[in-house]
């Protein structure tokens, strides 16, 4: 696409004026983050391309990209120096807001990455789930790391534990506009498969009870398994473990609406809702109708322009009024600046109230095409 037709494109797009022009980043993907003249230089990118909105990668893989006593700081950031700010967050917080940036706390739930040295699971052993196979490292995503691993959506102590870390940025970093949820879910797992997830014993516990059913506190995993199986009680053990993640997605909005009110709340979510139900056990339908969530980011991560012009419509038809902004997947595949800007239309076309692109390393700092050039030219 050449330049007057990147052009046309932005004078028939509502986006130019009030739409979301975002952006997931996770820090120092740029590699040149390691210090405050480098981090404003990134910003300032963003700014000249017209993103308006950075969901930060703030809580990932079990790890905060600020100092606090719950987590351990990023190993990513260790020694890094952001001049007169204590930390990345800081320093990232107030120069994009310098830069009439919003920023949200990206935060990564249940999943806490790959490594199995650091503090959540060398301290808190108990708290992570178990497979179908009775161990922590699951066996659908993450098989190059040899498997990641995930705290357990069913222990009260895991899901007080995380509101808790998100609390404390919301507390520490009041500028912050809100959370953005990802892997609010279990592993992808099938009970068929043999790569089901969510045999702790508090879970396994709590579901027999829920069925009347008499197991002994010593259960192993295969004889649990074989009961649901036996029994034909896969859809009741499905619906069990997403019951613990709505739950969780409950507490969360509870303790925005006491502590943060104006705070917003966002989830990072598949449009699939039916697969993302079943596989990840996520009932988005059920976080949209009792209002757990501010507006929804799903990701539509697709080739064509027409799959996430549907997959777009379909979400926005179930979320009724809250705001919708597409995630796109066009520049992690590599896709033309022509390809960027179809997705960018078919998404606003489906109803879409702005879009966020996955995401800032691919966009930004590893891209041979001018996808910069396309974004900011939607400002033109």
């Amino acid at each position: 696409m050449n330049k007057s037709e990147c052009a046309t494109e932005a004078q028939n797009s509502k986006f130019i004026n009030n739409g979301v022009k975002g952006v997931w980043h996770r820090p120092n993907s740029s590699e040149r983050e390691t210090n405050l003249d480098e981090l404003r230089i990134v910003l300032d990118e963003f700014k000249e391309a017209g993103i308006n909105l950075v969901f930060l990668e703030t809580f990932y893989h079990g790890m905060a990209v600020y100092k606090t006593d719950l987590v351990d700081y990023h190993i990513k950031l260790e020694g890094f120096d952001y001049g007169e700010y204590p930390d990345y967050l800081s320093a990232f917080m107030v120069e994009a807001e310098k830069r009439g940036i919003s920023v949200y706390a990206w935060v990564q739930d249940f999943y806490i990455g790959f490594r199995d040295y650091i503090r959540l699971v060398t301290e808190r052993p108990e708290w992570l789930l178990i497979n179908q196979q009775g161990e922590i490292r699951h066996l659908t995503e993450g098989q190059g790391f040899g498997g990641y691993i995930f705290l357990d959506p069913a222990n009260p102590e895991v899901r007080d534990f995380l509101i808790s870390v998100y609390d404390d940025i919301l507390t520490k970093y009041p500028n912050i506009k809100g959370l953005n949820l990802d892997y609010i879910r279990y592993p992808i797992s099938e009970i068929e498969e043999g790569t089901d997830t969510g045999y702790t014993k508090a879970s396994m516990r709590e579901f027999a009870e829920k069925q009347g059913l008499e197991i002994d506190d010593n259960i192993s995993v295969a004889e649990f398994n074989k009961i649901i199986v036996d029994g034909g009680l896969a859809d009741e053990w499905t619906a069990h473990r997403a019951a613990y993640v709505t739950g969780f997605v409950e507490g969360v909005r509870k303790m925005i609406n006491e502590k943060h009110r104006g705070k917003l709340i966002s989830t990072a979510v598949f449009a699939e809702v039916g697969q993302t139900y079943h596989l990840k056990k996520q009932n988005i339908k059920v976080w949209l109708d009792n209002g757990y969530v501010d507006f929804v980011t799903p990701m539509v991560y697709f080739y064509e322009a027409e799959q996430i012009f549907e997959s777009v419509s379909k979400m926005k038809a179930m979320c009724g009024g809250i705001p919708c902004y597409s995630g796109l997947y066009t520049t992690y595949h590599n896709q033309t600046t022509s390809e960027l800007a179809e997705h960018i239309k078919a998404s606003e076309r489906a109803g879409a109230e702005g879009f966020v692109l996955f995401d800032a390393a691919k966009t930004f700092f590893e891209a041979k095409e001018d996808y910069r050039g396309v974004l900011s030219r939607l400002n033109d």
